[in-house]
């Protein structure tokens, strides 16, 4: 009988595609790569210092995310985001994270509850710490841990796609010193009707929190 070793599982590393996604992205969101440029392939590829095939497969995905088009015989620009991409991405947010909320409160266990409330204890480290673009992602877990109460992969995909695209027209609005102060409290009063399991208010509570970050992207948008 052979005896268990415990060596544990080894975790994939990602692919060549998946990192060559990641930095792209993350350079789109940064504004390296400017909204309304075009950039060439081979120039993505040598810059990442991969071949061109990964860069092609990463945007490709991109694309298909809203983030680029693809221009015959010029290359791959960058989208550019209009005021109205806005409202619908916010509207589109609005219903997805309500139905969040209402499908998870039924579910919700003191475990579940401990796990937001940890989450939301790092935010206030952050804020305290001025670090601003560790907050956002602590912003992102926050719903994206409401998002995994629901066991529902379609929500969870929606909502990572959509929050890509918003997080990219409003980092700058939604990282100010008092924004952030604002969606602390917002995710305060969400957290608490969680714990009351009162769905009708915890609904309102994200409501009023998406239409306020909505209101506040739309002006930053506005003065640019």
């Amino acid at each position: 009988m052979n005896k268990w070793l415990g060596l544990g599982n080894l975790s994939v590393p990602p692919s060549l595609r998946e990192m060559a996604f990641q930095a792209i992205k993350e350079a789109i969101l940064s504004n390296r790569l400017e909204p309304g440029r075009v950039y060439n392939e081979q120039v993505l590829a040598r810059e990442l210092g991969i071949s061109k095939t990964p860069v092609r497969e990463a945007l490709l995905d991109l694309a298909a995310k809203g983030f680029v088009t693809f221009l015959p015989r010029r290359g791959v620009q960058v989208n550019v985001l209009t005021e109205k991409d806005i409202e619908n991405l916010y509207e589109f947010r609005m219903a997805l994270e309500t139905a969040i909320v209402r499908a998870i409160i039924p579910r919700l266990t003191e475990e579940d509850m401990e796990r937001i409330e940890g989450i939301y204890a790092k935010e206030l480290g952050a804020i305290e710490g001025d670090d601003r673009r560790g907050y956002l992602k602590i912003d992102r877990e926050f719903h994206f841990s409401l998002a995994s109460f629901s066991d529902n992969h379609y929500m969870i995909s929606a909502l990572e796609n959509v929050r890509d695209l918003i997080d990219w027209m409003g980092w700058k609005a939604l990282l100010r010193k008092e924004r952030m102060l604002e969606v602390y409290e917002e995710h305060g009063r969400i957290i608490q009707k969680l714990k009351e399991r009162d769905t009708e208010g915890a609904v309102r509570m994200m409501q009023e929190h998406i239409w306020i970050t909505k209101e506040n992207v739309l002006r930053w948008f506005r003065r640019k």
